[in-house]
């Protein structure tokens, strides 16, 4: 059995050919051109293209027949169509925060930014349509009752099926909808003016649609194959990191960072801080995203050190003796996502003296940025349990010193896995629960590759360090 299985994330197409009895047979990953994406908005319809033409290209030297379609795309982004299923004006990502205004007008009634909160474990933010959609309604506009509210997960489901609907994960990251009873929540309909027939059907993880015969013969696959309908990417990394089990998280340093757990039940903080979405088998996803991590470790590489060293050297420059006495770093130079959700909170060092040098910086960076998420860390395990085990990746695998440092600060041992395409065969897990490959996503495991252990004698290091950057989260909130 062979599942063609597409991913349309921010930056680039991806497409991969699994097969039951070898696993990865090919695989593919095309960059959109700049005027697809520039990762704040997207054009709907060049993300279809570019994801289709990736398909073919791949599927161009694979001799074998295709059984199911498989796909995954981004969480909270917000687009309008007509009642035709044309796209009216482009995506809105993720990352756009063209909402911040409106948020902070929002954010000062607190009774009802945490009722929304808790009914939808969407924390009051310009990341989630909801307040996309309540901005630009204020601001007139194309936004009228008339138009459907997409996305592009949705957008790419429907080009290739014709049937319109919304998984549940893809739904749960909308602010739209009720995470307890798992349906659009009518009450937050009306404070957002919209009726439901403006949404689409939601539908579960494992629905899926037969593939129109225009897409097929592009794809030169059987027509009327099953698609399944798209996943989310967080979700579906989650499943595809063979972490639907308990007390298993799930942690990614890449650009951005994120920790995640699947839990039985919906996992809120009194206080607006962490997120909880919905992953598949009636489990939800509660988790936390940070807006620093390797973007951070970036800037510091091409502007702050002008690209004269490289990763590597300037961890060499690390002085390993006197890492007590280096910077505080606040890694907000995108902003905060968790825990405080200020979307115009800056970053910066703290604490420098006039012998700190590259490597002392650099130290620091690495360090805050583990802090930022340890953070989100003790307050989802406050509520929803520490898991017994963490699960990495990202681009903080490429250093094993940076490793070794989540380990010992998080004080548990770390599990690597070669998830490349953790999110995208997260998708093909659930075309091979609906095909009858498995019978659970709880079956679809991964082997590890790697076993950090952490330094028991690093705790009161870190935790001393770790004080040091509270107080100054605290001191910088306003």
């Amino acid at each position: 059995m062979n599942v063609l299985a597409l991913e349309a994330s921010t930056s680039s197409a991806k497409a991969i050919i699994y097969s039951s009895s070898q696993g990865i047979v090919a695989a593919k990953d095309q960059a959109y051109d700049e005027g697809i994406s520039n990762v704040t908005t997207q054009e709907p319809e060049g993300v279809y293209r570019a994801l289709m033409e990736c398909g073919r290209s791949l599927l161009e030297s694979f001799e074998g027949n295709i059984d199911a379609i498989a796909l995954s795309s981004t969480w909270h982004s917000l687009l309008l169509i007509d009642k035709g299923g044309k796209p009216i004006g482009r995506t809105l990502t993720w990352a756009n925060n063209q909402a911040a205004e409106t948020v902070d007008s929002y954010k000062k009634n607190r009774d009802l930014t945490n009722e929304i909160y808790r009914k939808t474990g969407c924390p009051v933010h310009t990341t989630f349509p909801l307040w996309k959609w309540i901005h630009a309604k204020e601001k007139g506009g194309i936004y009228r009752n008339s138009v459907l509210i997409s996305s592009q997960p949705e957008y790419i489901f429907q080009r290739m099926t014709g049937e319109r609907g919304v998984s549940y994960n893809v739904a749960s990251g909308t602010g739209f909808m009720n995470i307890h009873n798992l349906d659009w929540d009518h009450e937050i309909l009306e404070f957002a003016k919209l009726s439901l027939d403006q949404l689409a059907p939601l539908r579960e993880a494992e629905f899926s649609a037969p593939l129109k015969d225009e897409a097929a013969d592009f794809l030169n696959v059987k027509r009327g194959i099953p698609v399944v309908i798209t996943g989310a990417d967080g979700a579906m990394n989650q499943i595809g990191a063979g972490a639907m089990g308990d007390g298993i998280m799930t942690m990614s340093v890449g650009t951005s960072g994120a920790i995640r757990m699947a839990t039985s039940h919906p996992v809120i903080p009194q206080t607006p801080s962490t997120w909880c979405y919905y992953v598949a088998e009636g489990k939800r996803l509660a988790g936390a995203a940070t807006s620093g991590a390797g973007n951070c470790v970036n800037w510091f590489v091409n502007r702050f050190n002008n690209r004269a060293y490289s990763y590597d050297e300037l961890e060499n420059m690390i002085d390993k003796d006197r890492l007590m006495d280096a910077p505080i770093f606040l890694p907000f130079m995108y902003g905060e996502r968790s825990p405080g959700w200020r979307g115009a909170r800056l970053g910066g060092f703290q604490e420098i003296r006039d012998h700190h040098d590259l490597g002392d910086f650099y130290y620091s960076i690495l360090e805050g940025v583990l802090f930022n998420l340890y953070q989100c860390y003790q307050i989802l395990t406050s509520v929803g349990g520490v898991p017994e085990e963490i699960r990495i990746s990202g681009g903080i695998e490429n250093s094993p010193w940076w490793l070794q440092m989540a380990a010992d600060i998080f004080q548990k041992e770390i599990y690597t896995f070669d998830m490349e395409h953790a999110s995208i065969m997260g998708a093909v897990a659930i075309v091979l629960k609906v095909l009858g490959q498995i019978n659970s996503l709880q079956d679809f495991q991964q082997k590890p590759k790697k076993v950090i252990t952490p330094n028991r004698d690093k705790a009161k290091f870190y935790g001393e360090r770790f004080q040091k950057y509270m107080e100054w989260y605290n001191k910088t909130c306003d």
